[in-house]
Order: C-alpha cells, then sequence, then structure tokens
C-alpha cells in the first residue's frame, strides 16, 4: 500500500457556550482535516490545529508522502521537520502541527491496512481506557453575567459535568474573573461536588504572583489538586508551591528548563506540538524520568483529533492523571457516532481498525464552507 493523495481542508466550528480564559473569550475556531488515500482505496484521516495548516500540508508536506507506505511516519518526518527544533524560529509550530495532522492521519490509514486500532499499532493498551477530567470554560461576564452570578453558574455546570463525564476531576479555567469573584467561585465549585471528585484549576499565566498569592492565601481550606500556570514563569510557580503546598504543572517540555526546577508537579503536553504520538510518548517518558507527572493538554479539537488522544492515552504509561478534555463543548465534532463519548471517567476506543471514527461528509462541506467565507477564526479574541 502507498500513498497516493493527500488533501488538506480548513474548516470552523463553533462552540456551545463561549470558551472563556484569563487569555480572552470567543465561541468559534478553525481546524484543518486531513485525508490520505491510499494506491488500494483506503483512506485515512487527520487534523490539524488552526486552518491554515491547511496550506503546509497541501503544498509543502503533502507531496513528500506520496508513494510512502503510511508506515513510514519516520522517513517522512524526516523530509517534512528540522532534525533538531529551533525554539527561535516563530513559524516552526505551525510546521509540528501540520505534520502532526498529517502523521494522525496515516495511522489511521496503516491501522486500517492492518486491520488494527491504532492503540495496537503503538504497543496495546496499558489500561483499559484513557481518563479524562471534566474539563470547563470560565463563565463569560461579556454575556451579561454579573460577579455575583458566577459561583452559581460555574458550581452548576461542575455538578452537570461530573454527571455527564463520571469523571473524578473537575478542572476549569481561572484568571478570567476578578480575584474575589474566583475565590467565591472556587468554593461554590468544591461545595457542589462530592468529596471524592477533586478540583483542579487552569489559570493560562493569567495572574500576577501577588494576586496568585492573594487567591491561594484565602483557598487555604480548599483542597486544590492541581494549580496549571497560575503565572508566567517557572520560577512563580515553584515559589507558589513551596509557600502554599499545592500541586502546580506547565506546559513547558523543554527538558534541558525543567531540570531546574524539580519542585513542578506535572507537565501536561500535546502530540500536535510535540509533532506526533512517538516524540509525545518520549517526552512523556524523559519528564517521568525528571520525577514530574504527565498528562494531555487539550487544544479545541474536533473528533478525529480527540479519537487520536483516546488513542495514545491508552499506551503512555505516564498519562495515568486525567486529561484535559474540551469536546463536550464542541457544537459538531464532524465524526459520525458517541463512541469517544467520556463515560465513567475516560474513553476506550473501539475495536475498529484505524482511529475507528468516520467523517460526516455533510457537517465536514458545511464546515469547510463556513471558513470559506470567514476565514480563519482564532480560538480566542482578546479581551477589550
Amino acid at each position: 500500500m502507498r500513498v497516493v493523495k493527500v488533501e488538506a481542508t480548513p474548516v470552523t466550528m463553533t462552540t456551545t457556550r463561549s470558551n472563556a480564559t484569563s487569555r480572552g473569550s470567543g465561541s468559534s475556531f478553525s481546524r484543518t482535516i486531513v485525508r490520505v488515500e491510499s494506491d488500494n482505496g483506503l483512506v485515512g484521516w487527520g487534523e490539524a490545529p488552526r486552518g491554515d495548516s491547511a496550506a503546509l500540508i497541501n503544498k509543502r508536506f503533502g507531496p513528500r508522502a506520496i508513494g510512502l507506505h503510511p508506515a513510514e511516519w519516520q522517513k517522512l518526518r524526516q523530509v517534512c521537520l528540522p532534525p533538531r527544533r529551533d525554539w527561535g524560529l516563530i513559524d516552526e509550530s505551525l510546521d509540528y502541527f501540520a505534520y502532526s495532522g498529517l502523521e494522525v492521519a496515516l495511522w489511521d490509514l496503516w491501522g486500517k491496512e492492518a486491520g488494527l486500532p491504532v492503540y495496537r499499532l503503538l504497543g496495546g493498551g496499558v489500561r483499559t481506557k484513557t481518563p479524562f477530567a471534566a474539563y470547563a470554560y470560565a463563565v463569560d461576564r461579556a454575556l451579561g453575567h454579573s460577579t455575583a452570578e458566577v459561583p452559581g453558574i460555574m458550581a452548576k455546570i461542575a455538578a452537570d459535568m461530573v454527571k455527564e463525564t463520571g469523571s473524578s476531576l473537575f478542572e476549569f479555567k481561572v484568571g478570567h474573573q476578578p480575584v474575589d469573584c474566583e475565590i467565591e467561585t472556587i468554593r461554590a465549585v468544591r461545595d457542589a461536588l462530592p468529596d471524592h471528585v477533586a478540583i483542579a484549576l487552569d489559570a493560562n499565566m493569567g495572574y500576577t504572583e501577588d494576586q496568585a498569592r492573594r487567591l491561594l492565601s484565602a483557598l487555604r481550606n480548599v483542597e486544590i489538586s492541581n494549580f496549571e500556570e497560575p503565572v508566567a514563569t517557572l520560577d512563580g510557580m515553584m515559589r507558589l508551591r513551596r509557600d502554599y503546598s499545592i500541586p502546580v504543572s506547565t506546559h513547558c517540555t523543554r527538558i534541558e528548563a525543567l531540570e531546574a526546577y524539580p519542585g513542578i508537579d506535572g507537565v501536561v503536553a500535546d502530540f500536535h506540538l510535540e509533532g506526533g504520538f512517538i516524540p509525545l510518548l518520549m517526552t512523556a517518558s524523559a519528564v517521568a524520568s525528571q520525577g514530574h507527572r504527565f498528562w494531555f493538554h487539550t487544544y479545541q479539537e474536533l473528533g478525529v483529533s480527540w479519537a487520536a488522544r483516546c488513542h495514545i492515552g491508552m499506551v503512555c504509561p505516564q498519562a495515568d492523571r486525567p486529561g484535559q478534555a474540551l469536546i463536550n463543548w464542541v457544537k459538531d465534532d464532524l465524526v459520525t457516532g458517541d463512541d469517544f463519548r467520556i463515560r465513567d471517567g475516560g474513553v476506550c476506543p473501539p475495536d475498529r481498525p484505524g482511529l475507528g471514527v468516520e467523517i460526516d461528509i455533510d457537517a465536514f462541506k458545511e464546515a469547510a464552507d463556513v471558513y470559506a467565507k470567514h476565514g480563519e477564526q482564532a480560538y480566542l479574541v482578546a479581551l477589550s
């Protein structure tokens, strides 16, 4: 089997509620859907962040995949990405995004040829399902909610999401509201959930260190299982960890940088930014060897990337903490069925070849038309 055609299409989708964080809010986002066709008629599907990944795949990376067997991902990677990452090149992250979408499609295609789910191609499951947190955006006050209403709204979201997903962890965005409002919101969320359900916070670096200290000082009697990127520096995170004994996590996966910060408890990563499944598994192993916990970061993904996340979670030994999940807030994930819905705290991919998803062609075409009409839609728009 050889690849004979690669086609990447940008799409735009919406969320069921405003995706408010400390960095902004919005309800539309763009992605790229990748279709790879083989000479025996099989089709593999992939997905990349951002709609502008499509041009990179169609013009640069896709032509280099023609004639390759889907299993030759290593060969393709060598001709698509540099041998080492240059953190000074701004465009390089988009290259990794685009390449990862193409690679997902190749894994899907290879699995279909082999008659095996992707997680079996990757070595087989080390757990019965990939664990995920119930995860939510902040309440967007720009929609007319007062600060007095925010704690009750978020508490209801927390209770509803835990009931829907069966997760043992509720994680939510903070830093969007005034600090006093956040304090009351966190308390309300804790009171709304059963004792066995932990809570975690994700600030997207939204606090100054003084703000974070004011928040944590007021919450000393509230058990918080993790605080993700409360401030913008690893130094600041370490100081908060030392002074408040609340575990902290970061998106930084640079091993040489993390070596100086052994007090950072968790590292959160994604196969798109790492440039594929195997690099992500290598990252997980490397950060675990330094004593950090590991779990999955989430973008605003659609059904193909979500399925890929579920498959790789089955084979990553280090990813035992529930990963982040925003799929619940997508209005249409562009795939058929609900086999990848979070149930009892996780997802067990169906025993079907490849990723095990089918594209909803009509919905896909509609989303492509929206992109063609409106162009790239950022994950977030800036706060005024």
